[in-house]
């Protein structure tokens, strides 16, 4: 049993109910028999919408913990061809948590790989279908741990899946963020969506998502204690970035350490379109010297580690 919505995901408010017996879209009232839920996906688009969602009704064996049931068919294909799941294949729910009304769901890391529209679909679907549980007023989605820095809402109600139009629609970019492993021995990347906005440059913008550190496991943040990035900017296929003195006072005692750190930081701006060599600079000044790397000219990506 289903009803489509017809909600525009763009520039419109999703003409959605909340818990089961209300209202329906246009004044019908329909019921589902007691322990029934609605759990969302995506639609396919139709009447001029950019995306759409719709539902199925689930009933949760009796035996399991509504959560993670209802969360478990979020995960499973609709029954319905025109309707797909909106979360990524191999997602798995880590914890999750209720209290004061909000449900904490901290996903896999493949949850992180979305972004734009595909995001904003999947975070509305969980939320349409979670709220609906009694105590559940709000959704807080998390991804190892993590939150994801350029969603539009961390904590989702039914009320706030209102997105802004296509003519706002955010700008992400695909980034290789480059760290050391765990180990300390090479390098390893991690692909993420980074948010750029009009107010930095691009270079900026994936400095800004490489500080806040690694998602995987197996990587380690390594930006030296108290370092700040001041401007960071591209000419003629280098990338100039200004760093604080403590970038370079506070660098690991281990030279092959500091390396690591200091190709973390180049392999990740080379990676960007452009970008052939990155010039570093130490408060505005020209530098000569890091853990034995003369970084007095551009360095080019070292990848090998």
């Amino acid at each position: 049993m289903k009803r489509q919505l017809a909600a525009l995901l763009l520039g419109a408010l999703i003409c959605a109910l909340i818990p089961a017996g209300c209202a329906a879209p246009g004044g019908v009232e329909e019921t589902l028999p007691p322990g029934t839920y609605r759990v969302f996906y995506s639609a396919a688009e139709d009447q001029g919408a950019s995306a759409s969602v719709d539902w199925e009704s689930y009933t949760p064996p009796e035996d399991q913990s509504l959560i993670p049931a209802l969360f478990a068919a979020l995960l499973a294909n609709p029954a319905d061809p025109g309707l797909t799941c909106p979360i990524p294949s191999g997602v798995v729910l880590r914890a999750w948590q209720l209290e004061g009304g909000r449900l904490h769901l901290n996903l896999s890391e493949q949850y992180g790989g979305l972004s734009g529209v595909e995001l904003s679909v999947a975070d509305c679907c969980i939320a349409l279908t979670m709220c609906q549980m009694e105590g559940v007023e709000s959704v807080y989605v998390t991804v190892e741990g993590a939150e994801i820095p350029y969603r539009r809402l961390q904590e989702i109600t039914p009320e706030d899946v209102l997105l802004s139009g296509a003519e706002e629609e955010p700008v992400y970019i695909q980034a290789e963020l480059w760290y050391p492993r765990a180990v300390w021995d090479t390098l390893g990347v991690e692909c993420r969506q980074v948010l750029k906005t009009e107010e930095i440059t691009t270079p900026h913008a994936v400095l800004a998502a490489w500080l806040e550190g690694p998602r995987q496991e197996d990587l380690v943040s390594c930006m030296p204690d108290g370092a700040e990035i001041y401007t960071a900017q591209v000419e003629d296929d280098v990338c100039y970035v200004d760093l604080s003195a403590s970038f370079w006072d506070n660098r690991p005692a281990d030279d092959r350490q500091a390396k690591l750190v200091l190709y973390a930081l180049v392999n990740t701006l080379c990676a960007l379109e452009g970008v052939d060599g990155v010039q570093l600079q130490r408060e505005g000044e020209r530098a000569e010297d890091y853990a034995g790397v003369d970084v007095s000219v551009p360095l080019q990506a070292d990848t090998a580690g």
